[in-house]
């Protein structure tokens, strides 16, 4: 009876496990109106030093410099972030001297970045490489946009976040 058992569970679980881990990883990716409107800290940072760490839940620290704050304390000037989550499928760690656009969230004394992996955008030069948008047919596509016309994006949608909010 258990050799039966266990012929019929591993034929039920054998196709899961013979997926690539790609396709086992189902993260829910959020719109930027989303991710805009959940975010703490939204800037233009550049990576200065990456470190690795003995954490229950991360694996590094990473401490940014604030080019240009869009969203929260214009004073800011570094960034103290935690990476490298042990969350299943989350690959959001940083890598020194990258230039990102990132959307962070409070996260005990420091920050981590909102959504995983997809929290985080790399820039060049004044162009943010993989910005989501929403084209009127419907889905999300991935694409290269102007910081300027990303930047003009999340401020709209703070400003209609509060115009919805006045009664």
């Amino acid at each position: 009876m258990r050799l039966i058992l266990i012929v019929c569970l591993f034929s039920v679980l054998s196709p899961v496990f013979s997926l690539p881990a790609t396709a086992q990883c189902r993260m829910r990716v959020m719109d930027a109106r989303e991710l805009t409107l959940g975010a703490d800290f939204i800037a233009r940072v550049r990576v200065r030093e990456v470190k690795k760490i003995r954490h229950p839940t991360y694996s590094q620290i990473a401490t940014l410099d604030v080019v240009e704050v869009i969203y929260g304390d214009p004073r800011q000037r570094e960034l103290k972030v935690w990476s490298g989550s042990n969350v299943y499928c989350a690959t959001d760690g940083y890598v020194a001297q990258q230039e990102m656009l990132v959307f962070l969230i409070r996260d005990q004394t420091l920050f981590r970045t909102f959504n995983w992996q997809y929290g985080q955008f790399l820039m060049s030069a004044d162009t943010v490489e993989a910005w989501r948008t929403n084209p009127p047919t419907g889905g999300t596509t991935l694409g290269p946009k102007p910081l300027e016309e990303v930047r003009r994006e999340i401020q709209g949608y703070f400003e209609e976040s509060r115009a919805k909010a006045k009664p």
